[in-house]
């Protein structure tokens, strides 16, 4: 019997629900588990079962259709089906803005619509929905003493965005456990960065200060601030350097400090660079003092939930669920901060300083950004310390997981260890301290 065109195209969709249904499975699955983060083994079973249930519905109806083309039943059941996932779209659209209004933290999880090392929008969702307080960021310890709790709080700065308070016992605004007076001599470092400058859960732990102790007879300065891409860091050199004579310059880069380079916003407003003929541009300064304001001028620019979700979870499926392999806007941060590293090292040649750079890596490692920072540190020969290999050779018997045993588990950043070898390799590589 010749098969009709109705038949073939039923026959199409039956093959189409079999294999759709057994190919989305492993992904669907894995980018739920992502999102849903650490839930009960008990949890993590019930997604499994529901996910299974659904491929075997699909398969049995795919092989249904194709077994009973020719019923009138399943022709219609069929049409009806192709009609609802037709309109699955708008379905999702109304599921997805239904559990945002509702407050449903599920749907309120920003990593859904946004990648969190680089879009706006993942910074501006966390305002509108009330997951971030930046108002009590840097007690790290109760053991704080007054001038420590003085100098550990953020505030808002005009030209970097926030920065740490500014006050006649601190007038630089660093990291620091005693009162200074600002002197121009010599036999200073300055250390610039972001939190893995500063992280440490007393101030002893913290990179700089265990330098200090190495060096003696120099002053090291912390100014790393959580945060900070490395715009912010170009921007605070420069507007502290030229208050010492002659310093030995570090600059500390975390990997994604490239991505926050390119950003308007990490849940407040910040100053960004652009490139206009060659040339960096200061832009979105002065900045915002409250993000009401700015959001009104910024509005989030998500004009569609369930397509902005089916970007992360394409995201999701290229990079195997590790967003640090993302290149999403690689092109431009790349851009960016190639002019910003020309930046630094101009103004480190025009104020004849000692300029050297460390690299810091996240848990998962450098990928493709140290890749990129290393080749262009080396194109302007400066001396540089790249952290990763330092902190491998620090483990006797490196076994799969081990790196991470040097980072809090809660922040993501180096723990005292971590800190401890860093300061010692910094002092060895570019003091020449001798190794202890």
């Amino acid at each position: 019997m010749k098969t009709s065109i109705r038949e073939k195209v039923l026959i199409l969709i039956g093959v189409t629900w079999i294999v759709g249904g057994a190919v989305a499975f492993l992904p669907v699955r894995n980018f739920l588990l992502y999102q849903l983060g650490p839930i009960s083994p008990r949890h993590r079973e019930l997604v499994l079962i529901v996910m299974g249930s659904v491929v075997f519905i699909l398969v049995c109806w795919g092989l249904t259709t194709i077994t009973y083309r020719r019923t009138d039943l399943v022709a219609n059941l069929n049409l009806l089906l192709v009609s609802i996932v037709i309109m699955s779209p708008l379905l999702m659209e109304i599921t997805l803005r239904t559990g945002i209004a509702i407050g449903h933290p599920k749907f309120r999880t920003p990593g859904l619509y946004a990648n969190v090392l680089s879009d706006d929008d993942y910074y501006k969702l966390r305002i509108v929905w009330g997951l971030d307080n930046i108002d009590k960021e840097m007690a790290e310890s109760a053991d704080l003493n007054e001038f420590q709790r003085s100098s550990s709080g953020l505030a808002y700065d005009p030209i970097l965005g926030w920065a740490y308070k500014r006050t006649p016992q601190n007038p630089l605004g660093v990291i620091a456990d005693t009162p200074y007076v600002l002197e121009a001599t010599e036999g200073s470092v300055l250390f610039y960065g972001d939190s893995f400058v500063g992280a440490g859960k007393l101030m002893a732990d913290k990179i700089p200060q265990q330098l200090q102790s190495l060096l003696p007879g120099k002053t090291v300065y912390n100014f790393g601030v959580p945060g900070y891409g490395l715009d912010q860091i170009y921007l605070r050199f420069k507007q502290s350097q030229d208050h010492f004579k002659k310093p030995v310059v570090i600059i500390g880069i975390l990997t994604v400090d490239l991505d926050r380079c390119i950003m308007k916003n990490r849940s407040r407003p910040k100053p960004y660079f652009l490139i206009k003929e060659n040339e960096l541009v200061l832009s979105g300064v002065p900045v915002e003092t409250n993000n009401d304001s700015y959001l009104k001028k910024n509005p989030i620019g998500i004009t569609s939930y369930f397509g902005a979700a089916l970007v992360q979870f394409a995201e999701y499926l290229e990079t195997g669920g590790n967003l640090m392999d993302s290149e999403h806007r690689r092109g431009e941060i790349e851009r960016v901060s190639k002019s910003l590293i020309e930046g630094i090292v101009q103004e480190a040649n025009d104020s004849s300083l000692d300029l050297r750079f460390v690299i810091f890596v996240p848990t998962s490692g450098g990928g493709w950004r140290k890749a990129f920072l290393i080749r262009e540190i080396e194109r302007w020969g400066i001396p540089y310390l790249d952290t990763e290999p330092v902190l491998i050779e620090s483990m006797a018997k490196p076994k799969p997981g081990d790196f991470a045993s040097l980072y809090y588990e809660e922040s993501g950043h180096h723990n005292k260890l971590a800190n401890g070898i860093i300061a010692k390799a910094i002092a060895e590589h570019f003091f020449k301290h001798p190794r202890q």
